[in-house]
């Protein structure tokens, strides 16, 4: 394996950069479609409402369009931040309270459920990235005449690891510190990225710690 072009430091570092951002992008979109977004709360108006009434509108936030299933993905949680924003509206020396507080434990169940929830999806979601970004640089090496094996390792895929006999110290200097590309694969929940050098030689990198192994 012997690379046809000189290794260039400013196609490198653009390169490697340009990856970063198309993931960091990719995080971005995939944060805002999944912010909460509540149904009804600018047509909530605390000031204008009695503590019964809160009460009221709570238990009919709570209801509308709940139904469990035993796979909380396929659960619909009805109007969980409308049902709070009505319960904390209300006092404690209110005779309501009492039975706010037993709606709010409802809500807080509710709200760790959807969070578990939520939190299984992201990781489903992030090792898919995790999948892709290996394709992604074997294509750019690939198209730099860069031979470059690029592997995932670990039971969820947090483990990347690039084989290329070339690599050098200097060339992995340039990599970790004259790009964004370790922070982007942090940020999809990459572990430890290992340049292997094929040949006895390798340098990992922990992106947990920040260090070098």
């Amino acid at each position: 394996m012997y690379p046809s072009k000189p290794w260039n430091k400013n196609w490198w570092t653009i390169g490697l950069f340009v990856i970063g951002i198309s993931i960091l992008f990719v995080m971005v979109i995939w944060n805002t479609e999944n912010a909460k977004q509540p149904a009804s709360v600018n047509e909530i108006k605390p000031g204008e409402l009695t503590p019964y009434d809160h009460l009221i509108e709570a238990r009919k936030a709570l209801m509308d369009g709940y139904k469990p299933d035993e796979d909380p993905f396929k659960t619909s949680w009805g109007r969980v931040y409308d049902a709070r924003i009505h319960l904390e509206a209300i006092k404690q020396d209110s005779p309501e309270y009492a039975e706010a507080q037993r709606l709010m434990d409802e809500v807080m169940r509710r709200e760790a459920e959807m969070e578990r929830a939520s939190v299984i999806q992201t990781q489903k979601y992030l090792k898919k990235q995790r999948e892709e970004v290996m394709g992604k640089l074997e294509r750019y090496f690939v198209g730099k005449d860069m031979y470059v094996h690029v592997e995932l390792e670990g039971e969820e895929a947090t483990i990347l690891r690039m084989e290329y006999m070339f690599w050098s110290r200097p060339l992995v200097y340039q990599v970790v510190n004259g790009t964004g590309f370790l922070p982007a694969l942090k940020n999809l929940g990459f572990k430890k990225v290992i340049f292997d050098a094929t040949h006895d030689y390798s340098w990992t990198y922990d992106l947990e710690g920040n260090t070098e192994e």
